[in-house]
């Protein structure tokens, strides 16, 4: 936990400026207040501040290579055929719930689309024709797809499941990993990838 002074001395920045950003932080949930600490002299005691759960996660470097771990480990004791069949119902784990028959294949794709972005993903929608895309300028799975592309796989069940359509993975791993999902009928999910 940290002062504003504390932040201010290890940083070389102004109270002003360190009271700015951490303003910024937390309204974005990034850091909380955690206390106070009461210093030997007069005045008010100084806001201790630290990550939240929020920006615990943001900042954990951990995730990544434990899935790439985990990934190594189940393609040693399964064959490529289990490896997909389980990514795939990790996709469906992931999906929030079974689309809505209301909702227009457009909003469905456009919540998909959202659904990725708050996964870490940069996604946009694109029509061509009868055909919907979700291209994206970043992977949420990157570490993890530069290691073994087979992780695509859950990323596709997921898109699949929300908007129970034909979605084929069409993402791009010639540089950093960039998602492509093309969407192509309203018929119930089944998904399809390119390796």
């Amino acid at each position: 936990m940290w002062t504003v002074d504390d932040l201010a001395h290890r940083l070389e920045l102004t109270d002003n400026a360190v009271r700015f950003h951490l303003d910024a932080l937390e309204r974005s949930g990034t850091v909380q207040k955690n206390g106070l600490r009461r210093g030997g002299g007069v005045g008010q005691p100084a806001v201790l501040y630290t990550l939240s759960p929020v920006g615990e996660e943001e900042f954990s470097r951990a995730y990544a290579p434990v899935l790439i771990a985990l990934l190594e480990e189940l393609r040693e004791r399964m064959t490529s055929a289990q490896l997909a069949a389980f990514l795939k119902r990790i996709g469906k784990r992931l999906a929030p719930e079974s689309p809505s028959p209301s909702l227009s294949l457009s909003s469905r794709v456009n919540n998909a689309a959202k659904l990725l972005n708050e996964l870490g993903g940069l996604t946009s929608v694109e029509k061509r024709g009868a055909t919907y895309q979700i291209v994206g300028r970043a992977c949420p799975l990157s570490r993890a797809v530069e290691a073994d592309h087979c992780v695509c796989a859950a990323v596709t069940s997921l898109v699949a499941e929300v908007v129970g359509a034909n979605v084929t993975e069409r993402c791009d791993r010639s540089g950093r990993p960039k998602c492509c999902f093309e969407i192509s009928s309203d018929h119930r999910a089944r998904t399809t990838a390119h390796g």
